[in-house]
């Protein structure tokens, strides 16, 4: 497995010089998200070979750096959100001027810093003695994000809050990744790979919700929240429907499955 550590490693070392010389801003910080996510997924997976204080901190180092380009990222999709939705020209132009007051806030600094602490993260990564991760490792790794992926979903069934399906959505997500990095056929991989659109589709539509809501005296904006509204239900639906039979087993069976789907066993 330590074939998996170098790719990851070079996948980081990648990222600063991609953000910091973008050909564009917009694909370059979605791709930066987007990979830091793989990244942390892949620590799950390492976390028992590298130990829990060094995953805790490069977890947290790794987080803290896609937190600096979260609100660039969201107010771009937010337009497409809100045009899939036929919103207004009104409410389009206010969201681009929202968009680019957050890539200037995003070129005044936080850019830059972000990929400071890329850098930063990927010298410490070269100098760790990964250690594998090793088969236990692994193991270690699925299990614990297959029990806590169903765990969040009898919460988000008992309670289907924004804060619920957000911490389902996260789960999914490195679930989806730590299978691609393991190379998971496609038969098995592609069911979560749509239940993380689907849940990833209904974040964009809680965090359109939310800027109505700063706008509920705008008519405009009341008809795009109720619009906006409809198909997050729609889409809570599809992932509750989609998600029930891929957390339909025990964590040990789910780990022994993939184990052997891979050829750990």
């Amino acid at each position: 497995m330590k074939s998996l550590a170098a790719k990851e490693v070079a996948r980081l070392e990648r990222l600063a010089p991609r953000l910091a010389n973008p050909v564009d801003l917009d694909v370059a910080v979605h791709g930066t998200r987007k990979c830091i996510k793989r990244l942390r997924a892949f620590l799950r997976l390492a976390r028992r070979s590298i130990g829990t204080s060094t995953y805790r901190t490069e977890n947290g180092a790794l987080r803290d750096t896609a937190r600096l380009l979260a609100p660039a990222r969201d107010a771009y999709v937010l337009i497409d959100t809100a045009r899939d939705l036929d919103a207004p020209d009104g409410i389009l132009i206010r969201l681009h001027e929202d968009y680019s007051e957050a890539i200037a806030d995003l070129e005044a600094g936080s850019r830059i810093e972000a990929v400071r602490r890329l850098e930063a993260i990927a010298s410490r990564w070269r100098l760790l003695d990964w250690h594998g991760p090793d088969s236990r490792s692994v193991g270690a790794g699925l299990l614990r994000t297959y029990r806590r992926g169903l765990v969040d979903l009898e919460t988000t069934r008992a309670t289907p809050t924004a804060a619920a399906f957000h911490g389902w959505r996260r789960r999914v997500k490195y679930l989806r990744y730590q299978l691609e990095a393991l190379d998971a056929p496609n038969r098995f991989l592609g069911p979560y790979t749509l239940l993380g659109d689907d849940l990833g589709l209904e974040h964009d539509q809680t965090v359109l919700l939310e800027v109505c809501e700063l706008h509920a005296d705008d008519g405009a904006f009341a008809s795009l929240s109720h619009r906006s509204l409809e198909r997050r239900e729609q889409l809570r639906a599809s992932a509750i429907s989609r998600g029930a039979p891929l957390f339909d087993e025990e964590p040990e069976s789910f780990r022994r499955t993939v184990e052997e789907m891979i050829g750990l066993r």
